[in-house]
C-alpha cells in the first residue's frame, strides 16, 4: 500500500462540456495533479489521463470507482 496521501476533487468543464475527477497528492502546494477522469456530456463516455507515471493501482481504482458514481449525471424520476 502507498504511503502517499491521495484527495479527489470533482468540478464541471464548460468546455470540454463534462465533469471530471481528479487525483491529486495531498498537501502539496501548489496542488500535485496527478491524473483525472473525465466524462463527456456530449458522447457519454469516460476518459482517463494519467499526467505521470508510476501512480499506485490502489489510487487509480478508487479514482475510476469514484468517477463512476460521481460523474455520470442523475437521471430525474418522471412527474406522476
Amino acid at each position: 500500500m502507498s504511503k502517499i496521501k491521495f484527495e479527489l476533487s470533482r468540478g464541471s468543464d464548460v468546455l470540454r462540456d463534462g465533469m471530471f475527477l481528479e487525483l491529486s497528492v495531498s498537501e502539496t502546494s501548489p496542488l500535485r495533479q496527478i491524473a483525472e477522469v473525465f466524462y463527456s456530456d456530449v458522447t457519454h463516455e469516460f476518459f482517463l489521463t494519467c499526467y505521470e507515471e508510476n501512480i499506485p493501482l490502489e489510487a487509480v481504482e478508487k479514482l475510476i470507482s469514484e468517477a463512476r458514481i460521481s460523474l455520470p449525471p442523475v437521471k430525474q424520476e418522471q412527474s406522476k
